[in-house]
């Protein structure tokens, strides 16, 4: 088992725009292995990414090795940072026992802007991610939100208890505060401790100017999607359900504010 620790500087829509009109593919990271040739052979296509901020993955290497050299490469042209790498031999999974923890209730509110350290804005260098001091808050956005119509304020419990397609729209500043029941967590045993996952399921979108539809919410993504944007045959569901959502539920508008761009003079 390959233990990974990183982080990546996620590529944006014009990065992604570049590299299509120089013909070239943005390779996810793949993972190769010597043979008893000595030649590099490609045993995982896709070992996936630390997406994000800093996270720890793990690649299973049972049965990938080709003969006996242990030396592996990983390939990829995306800004990854690796800051920990190393091979486990025993990877039997430790003891664990998971609770499902229900919700109890889901506001959704302005609450403003943490303040970023680190990141490009702070560190031209890139050499750590942006991070983001929460006790450290402003109202004050530096970019304009996504024109269209958000999720209104206030309880969203009933949105965020399955993956349905009725979603919470977010806009620039805003937060959702979750409250879970503990009751039902079971008394650890003796050495035990307890780690707490957050199960998310959602999309962002960006507001880069070569991603698809970036100045409006909608078209709004959904599970069956072949693709973002879909084609014409494909539409988010019209069932009577995601009707009522979006009429009850998506009626905050927000509109994006047009700067208009200095007229350039030439002599």
């Amino acid at each position: 088992m390959l233990i990974l620790r990183g982080w990546v500087d996620w590529a944006d829509g014009s990065t992604f725009l570049s590299a299509m009109q120089e013909h070239k593919d943005l390779t996810f990271p793949y993972l190769q292995v010597k043979d008893a040739a000595g030649n590099w052979k490609t045993v995982v296509e896709d070992m996936g990414i630390p997406s994000g901020k800093p996270k720890t993955m793990a690649v299973d290497l049972s049965g990938k090795f080709l003969s006996n050299s242990r030396a592996v490469r990983i390939v990829t042209n995306l800004c990854v940072y690796w800051d920990e790498i190393f091979l486990v031999e025993d990877d039997a999974p430790p003891a664990v026992r998971l609770t499902a923890a229900p919700m109890l209730a889901a506001d959704l509110h302005f609450r403003g802007f943490s303040k970023p350290t680190g990141g490009r804005a702070n560190q031209p260098q890139r050499i750590e991610p942006e991070r983001f001091e929460y006790q450290t808050v402003s109202d004050t956005s530096m970019w304009n939100p996504t024109s269209g119509n958000y999720t209104r304020y206030g309880s969203v419990e009933n949105l965020l208890q399955a993956p349905d397609d009725r979603m919470v729209l977010m806009g620039s500043g805003d937060e959702v505060r979750l409250r879970f029941s503990a009751r039902e967590l079971p008394p650890l045993p003796a050495g035990w401790k307890r780690d707490f996952l957050l199960l998310v399921d959602g999309w962002a979108k960006d507001a880069d100017a070569n991603t698809a539809f970036s100045q409006t919410v909608l078209p709004l993504p959904f599970h069956g999607m072949s693709r973002y944007p879909y084609p014409a045959a494909e539409h988010y569901p019209q069932d009577q359900p995601h009707q009522d959502y979006l009429r009850e539920y998506n009626t905050r508008p927000a509109l994006r504010l047009i700067r208009p761009l200095r007229q350039r003079t030439e002599e």
